[in-house]
């Protein structure tokens, strides 16, 4: 007889009951354990109504779909129901904001520092660097790469952007009355040129050619975007076995080659200079270089004390490349679209651009803190494009909110999009009316009333540059070109949660030239 099913002395068992009996207890003792870790987290959860929540999946049904659906049920979410609104998704608790006040608070707090693990999936290929980095490497880098983005360095990068927005402007001519297309195409490959210039201090020439590492960086963001909105690609032993795994190896190698290749050689150049110094130090002609680019203040931080290794410089500047040319295109292809959409906003920052530059200057560093009625265009496009519409935060301990508490353990979903077409804040939400940024009417509102760029420690380093990069392009092409769209109403756009928010039907425009 099989010994398993020998009856125990005294009790009557067998062996086989026993383990069957001792395996379910300890299943049991794991289930109670488990969930009364996370009675908080279910306290929260009941605190405030929310999309009902189905055993094991919680709400992950709102969310299946086309790109378009997912950002519209969050939408719908907040408008259902008064934020802060509870949302399981599998057994993650996530509290969607969209009060001003809210924001300030998690936006500021210690405990919400941490990025969502949704963005680990970018790590393959932009690394730990300052936008993805943990916290106790986000603050030391932070702390030292906030001076690199100074005044006057910025300053000394409007020539670039005023040469690469000449090259957008030429580029464009193809299009003269060829009817409607989509601008983001063009303005991508400016930004990137724009950018590999500003922080690399290399060119690409994307805007005039075929350019490869646009191309690796394209698909490495559509492959990264792929993940964070698909669940079964978002488990790493699934994603390894599809096809797209072995594609995103392959461009992150070409990007990394590329860019550490860059950072290799800047850093070797300014190691030989410090060498050439002290060898001859009276002999020594030092030549400035033309522009500080952000790689080359990154190498002098690096070598006097900071200790960045190559692969934590490439990290930095991947990332910067990743974050900054998507936004820069987005907005300023949103911006081009307004414009096009209500020509009487267009004649007036035509006539500002005018008065300021005339007819073919140049911009200047002098130029663009005159182009006021212009800020206020592309503050008002972006309340009503904001290119993050909703990011995440992780809550490392409680938070107390006015209306609920935080658990640590939680997940802050900040949803941009819905803060800003809020009609508490912003009357009639989907008029565009850029004199909702005058300072009179901004002081108005709540200061975290407008966050396409965040806010708080955590906020986006290169607001600056973001500003100055969209006022030379929008300069630079609107004295040349007088844009139209069949776009006819905003409340008819539909969106799709992309790298950014965009538009399913494109950045559609039509341009003529100015006589």
């Amino acid at each position: 007889m099989d010994a398993t099913f020998v009856k125990l002395p005294f009790f009557g068992v067998t062996i086989f009951q026993t383990l069957v009996s001792a395996f379910l207890i300890t299943i049991s003792v794991w289930f109670i354990q488990y969930h009364w870790s996370r009675r908080k987290l279910y306290r929260a959860g009941r605190q405030r109504k929310g999309p009902l929540a189905l055993p094991f999946i919680g709400s992950a049904l709102y969310f299946v779909g086309s790109t378009k659906d997912i950002l519209q049920s969050v939408i719908s979410i907040v408008s259902k129901y008064e934020p802060p609104v509870p949302v399981w998704i599998g057994s993650r608790l996530n509290i969607c904001i969209s009060d001003p006040k809210d924001m300030e608070i998690i936006l500021n707090h210690p405990h919400s520092i941490g990025k969502d693990l949704v963005y680990r999936f970018s790590n393959s290929t932009v690394g730990t660097g300052i936008f993805t980095a943990p916290v106790a490497k986000w603050k030391r880098n932070r702390k030292l790469i906030n001076p690199t983005f100074n005044q006057k360095v910025l300053d000394g990068f409007v020539e670039v952007f005023a040469e690469q927005a000449a090259i957008f402007g030429e580029q464009l001519s193809k299009e003269v009355g060829q009817g409607i297309f989509d601008v983001f195409d063009y303005a991508s490959k400016c930004a990137v040129d724009i950018i590999c210039e500003t922080e690399m201090g290399v060119s690409v020439n994307a805007q005039v050619s075929d350019s490869e590492y646009m191309k690796w960086a394209n698909k490495a963001m559509h492959i990264m975007f792929k993940r964070m909105f698909n669940i079964g690609l978002s488990f790493d032993f699934i994603f390894n076995m599809n096809p797209l795994a072995k594609e995103l190896q392959n461009v992150n190698s070409n990007i990394h080659k590329f860019t550490g290749g860059v950072v290799k050689e800047k850093r070797e150049a300014y190691r030989k200079k410090l060498r050439e110094m002290r060898e001859n130090p009276e002999s020594y002609v030092d030549e400035p270089p033309k522009r500080n680019t952000l790689l080359q203040q990154l190498i002098e931080l690096s070598e006097d004390g900071a200790n960045f290794t190559d692969e934590e410089l490439r990290m930095e500047v991947d990332t910067f490349m990743m974050a900054g040319s998507d936004t820069t295109a987005s907005v300023s292809s949103y911006i081009l679209m307004v414009l096009a959409m209500f020509q009487d906003v267009q004649e007036k920052v035509y006539e500002e651009v005018m008065d300021v530059l005339g007819p073919d200057r140049p911009c200047n560093v002098k130029d663009l803190n005159q182009f006021v009625y212009l800020e206020r265009v592309m503050r008002e496009t972006m309340r009503l494009f904001p290119p993050g519409s909703v990011f995440g935060r992780n809550v490392t301990g409680d938070i107390q909110l006015e209306k609920c508490l935080v658990p640590a353990g939680s997940t802050i979903l900040c949803a941009i999009f819905a803060l800003h077409r809020n009609p508490d804040i912003y009357p009639d939400p989907l008029k565009f009316d850029p004199d909702r940024f005058t300072p009179e009417e901004m002081s108005k509102r709540h200061p975290y009333s407008w966050l396409p760029f965040s806010a708080g420690p955590r906020n986006c380093i290169g607001i600056k540059y973001a500003f100055m990069v969209l006022k030379v392009l929008i300069a630079t092409v609107i004295r040349k070109y007088r844009f139209s769209t069949d776009y006819t109403d905003i409340s008819k756009i539909d969106f799709k949660v992309d790298v950014t928010l965009k538009p399913i039907m494109g950045h559609r425009v039509a341009i003529d030239l100015r006589e």
